[in-house]
């Protein structure tokens, strides 16, 4: 399928791996399918192309909405919860990849890149779902930072 992105411009993209979001993402009411694309893995670690630690979440039926997201263990390698796996219809955990959706704010100040951490995507690859959870856990911030660059540092 041909998907016209504002991000991205024109992409090719495989229905076939578009995961299905049935309980929705809070805030974007409208969302409810999306493809996970390979973004990088995060500065300071080694490339590897066979599994990224940075995926673009784009919506299918909005060209205009995507979000950066990362594999949480790796920036906060302490980062632990349970998921209800049985009432998300999860049959294996080998299925599943957890993310977290990255803010990237900037300002006079410079460019502040923070993780969402208490509300992370559980994505069931064998049944091409995504669900938001929100942990209860207040150990886990929603703006957990990740990067900081002054404004001399992006010019």
């Amino acid at each position: 399928m041909q998907l016209e992105t504002r991000r991205f411009g024109a992409i090719e993209v495989d229905e076939d791996g578009a995961l299905d979001i049935p309980s929705g993402i809070p805030g974007f009411p409208d969302m409810h399918r999306v493809v996970l694309m390979n973004a990088a893995s995060m500065p300071g670690n080694e490339p590897d192309t066979t599994d990224p630690t940075l995926f673009w979440l784009q919506d299918l039926d909005d060209g205009d909405l995507s979000f950066l997201c990362v594999v949480p263990w790796v920036p906060f390698p302490e980062y632990d919860f349970e998921i209800d796996a049985e009432g998300l219809g999860i049959d294996d955990d080998a299925d599943v990849r957890i993310l977290s959706l990255i803010t990237v704010r900037n300002d006079h100040d410079g460019t502040q890149m923070s993780a969402n951490l208490r509300a992370p995507l559980i994505v069931d690859l064998r049944h091409q779902r995504l669900h938001q959870v929100i942990l209860g856990d207040t150990r886990w911030p929603v703006s957990a930072p990740l990067a900081t660059t002054s404004p001399a540092e992006v010019k």
